[in-house]
């Protein structure tokens, strides 16, 4: 149950709620030209995440990751143009940030015409989830917030002719992002006008007034844990092969390593699954009996009843896991607050997973409305760029070519997650204890990841 617990448990209402439908939420219909039966390619994943089951009891029986962990730094070369490009990076998030909220404030009223729900709902929202988990912890540049609270840093630091204090990388509690995460989430998958630019920019204005006016009291580490798209992003960020060590420089070290050393603090657990819920809940929306009960309701109501779904998506996936890590807790021995701590990192390949498959075709289809935007990016009736004729093209990715990303995804994303537990639970167990505390939920594991791709790929 280590892995599984962990991977299973948290994914056992997730698996179960985002699969309802991901397929047709973002516009692509059921797949009819797949080069298998629906059926055999969610067994195949299934039997994917079995034999890696296997493989890893048999070949895998040290800890490896902790170590691949420190990697090796970037050449020099390398090193001196990432110092040179971050400054521009900076100015860059803030520039756009401010476009976005002069849009959401001041720009055309009509979510088609604006760029701002675009560009907040669809490139910043996904497209950054799945540049992380590439790239690395870039956001950390980009963010308007960590810039605007360093420069006030450093200003009061100037005024007060007083050292800036150093800006500790590593959050004590990630509560305060936990409630950050969640108000977006709230208002992008329950609010009955989550798309309007007004209604977004008086989110990202509240939201900036809350960011820097706890930084201005608690000072710029404060932002760390605090800010939550930052949190998860730099959680995703874990998977890459691109990292750097607090203000050290820039490393490069095996793919997903950095998940054996990522700290869990209070809150951190509760952020994951919380991410994990929401994209559930966003699955089920797309459900015929989702759909049925949303029949006929409008404003508040709709957004009072699509709350409750939120709440109840987030409260299941938190009981599965919490029930999945109390008998992984039983059979190793092992104190449950240490095997939330210890195993909890494991849970990010299958939130990574679960991105890509549920967002990669709303990307790289619904994505392309930017570039028409860039041109007239308030709807004023503007072509800055000539591409405000530009045209979504839908032939651009084939239903089979997002099938075969979304069925491996969801099979590679939990054999992951199933590597990253096995290499915490032979860390930490004897290798005879390790391999059998994962027995129980293996065929939870393949029931969830077939039950999955069958209704996702038949959507």
């Amino acid at each position: 149950m280590t892995p599984k617990a962990l991977v299973g448990g948290g994914l056992a209402a997730a698996t179960l709620l985002s699969a309802a439908a991901p397929a047709a939420a973002h516009g692509v219909g059921g797949r009819v030209d797949l080069p298998l039966p629906v059926w055999q390619l969610a067994w195949a994943a299934g039997f994917a995440v079995a034999v890696s089951f296997v493989a890893l009891g048999a070949f895998w029986k040290t800890p490896r990751l902790a170590a691949a962990a420190v990697g090796d730094p970037l050449p020099p070369l390398a090193q001196r143009a990432e110092r040179l490009v971050e400054p521009f990076l900076a100015l860059l998030g803030l520039a756009l940030f401010g476009v976005i909220l002069v849009g959401a404030w001041w720009g055309n009223t009509s979510p088609a015409l604006n760029i701002a729900p675009q560009a907040v709902y669809i490139w910043f929202w996904v497209g950054i989830q799945f540049a992380s988990m590439l790239f690395g912890d870039f956001w950390r540049s980009l963010n308007p917030f960590y810039t605007l609270a360093d420069l006030a840093a450093r200003i009061r630091a100037r005024v007060t002719d007083t050292p800036m204090s150093e800006c500790p990388d590593a959050p004590s509690t990630e509560w305060p992002a936990v409630v950050a995460i969640t108000s977006f989430l709230w208002v992008e998958l329950a609010y009955h006008a989550s798309a309007s630019p007004r209604s977004l920019g008086l989110y990202l204005t509240l939201y900036s007034a809350v960011m820097l006016g706890g930084a201005s009291v608690k000072g710029r580490a404060w932002v760390r844990s605090a800010e939550g798209f930052g949190v998860l992003f730099t959680k995703l960020a874990a998977m890459s092969p691109l990292y750097r060590d607090g203000t050290g420089p820039l490393r490069v070290r095996a793919p997903l390593s950095g998940l054996a050393t990522m700290r869990m603090v209070p809150g951190s657990i509760s952020f994951v699954l919380v991410v994990l819920g929401s994209t559930s809940f966003d699955g089920f929306t797309r459900n015929s009996i989702w759909r049925d009960v949303i029949t006929n309701r409008s404003g508040w109501n709709l957004t009072m009843i699509r709350t409750l779904g939120f709440i109840a998506a987030v409260a299941l996936v938190a009981g599965a896991f919490r029930l999945a890590v109390s008998s992984m807790a039983r059979i190793t021995e092992t104190p449950v607050d240490d095997v939330f701590r210890k195993f909890g990192p494991s849970l990010i390949p299958i939130a990574g997973a679960y991105a890509i498959a549920h967002y990669f075709s709303f990307l790289f289809l619904d994505g392309q409305i930017v570039l028409r935007l860039i041109s007239d990016p308030f709807g004023k009736g503007w072509d800055l760029f000539g591409t405000v004729g530009y045209r979504i093209r839908y032939t651009s990715i084939s239903p089979r070519q997002i099938a075969w990303v979304q069925t491996l995804s969801i099979a590679i994303g939990h054999v992951l997650g199933v590597a990253t537990s096995h290499d915490k639970a032979v860390e930490s167990y004897r290798n005879d204890v390790a391999v059998r505390s994962q027995y129980p939920m293996l065929g939870v594991m393949i029931t969830y990841t077939v039950l999955g791709l069958l209704i996702l790929l038949s959507g």
